[in-house]
């Protein structure tokens, strides 16, 4: 199942309707005139060609992803690679995943897309493709193609080697959008230790991090009930230290992380006293202005 939270419930509902209407809004966004940056502009082409694929394979929900995406992107509006978040990504495939996006986040955040736009538009292109292929998992060969293509338009990607300041100019600033999130690494029993998929999480949080620029990371561990709540106001603080620490050997800022330890005391589930429930035991990450 995938899951387009940034795509308007209204516009999904209408291309999703009929074949003839996905058709219409495929060729309108298809010869629309591109009004962004180069990068930008090549992104519309990008996600154009994925959105034709996918309408040519009979998938309507991918081929409504994609040809949002190339719209936002041909009206010149900032449109990222998509969070893992947003897909169910099969286990053998979420740690090559996160690890290809905050490389290619960096890459974008130093500059990737004004030096080479092309590059940047075709390796954000084939990440989103890569991605969604994986979380169908029953065509290999595409899943190898798109990743190859990730690669390839990786490796050409360039940043310059100093920015010159730019000038100041009396401007009104857009308002700036919402922050993602929050974030939330699950923990086993009595344990501090973050797991495989803990640190996909972390990653992800790291990659929107250098994206969105958050005054605060607010940190915050939880507990089950099960022992003491002496015993689990501890655990719960190693929790918020460990996963606090993994964000910052990554590159979070040590002066923008706040951390709070809760214990038992706010369960996202309300088990009642000495329960193994997995939802409790729990780090939020959270992002504030």
């Amino acid at each position: 199942m995938k899951h387009f939270r940034f795509l308007s419930i209204a516009g999904a509902a209408l291309l999703l309707l009929s074949g003839c209407a996905a058709n219409v809004e495929t060729a309108s966004v298809e010869g629309m005139k591109a009004e962004g940056s180069a990068f930008q502009n090549a992104l519309h082409k990008e996600y154009v060609e994925l959105a034709l694929m996918e309408k040519d394979e009979g998938d309507d929900e991918d081929t409504v992803n994609f040809i949002e995406k190339a719209k936002k992107s041909g009206m010149g509006e900032d449109v990222g690679p998509q969070p893992l978040t947003e897909r169910e990504i099969p286990a053998d495939g979420k740690q090559d995943l996160a690890n290809a996006r905050v490389n290619l986040v960096n890459k974008l955040w130093q500059g990737a897309s004004d030096i080479t736009p092309g590059a940047a538009a075709r390796a954000q292109a084939m990440f989103d493709c890569w991605m969604q292929e994986k979380e169908e998992n029953f065509q290999p060969k595409h899943i190898a193609r798109c990743r190859s293509e990730f690669d390839k338009a990786y490796a050409q990607l360039a940043i310059p080697v100093a920015k010159k300041p730019e000038p100041k100019m009396e401007k009104k600033m857009p308002p700036p959008l919402p922050l993602p999130g929050p974030y939330t690494v699950y923990f086993d029993t009595d344990s501090a230790d973050v797991d495989d998929a803990g640190m996909v999480v972390i990653k992800q949080a790291y990659a929107d991090y250098r994206l969105h620029k958050p005054g605060k990371v607010w940190i915050a561990g939880h507990t089950d009930t099960r022992g003491s709540k002496q015993y689990n106001m501890g655990l719960s603080r190693y929790r918020s230290n460990e996963v606090g620490n993994r964000l910052m050997e990554l590159g979070v800022s040590r002066k923008v992380v706040e951390k709070a330890r809760h214990g038992e005391d706010a369960p996202a589930v309300n088990s009642g006293d000495n329960k193994d429930e997995r939802m409790n035991r729990r780090v939020s990450i959270v992002f504030m202005r």
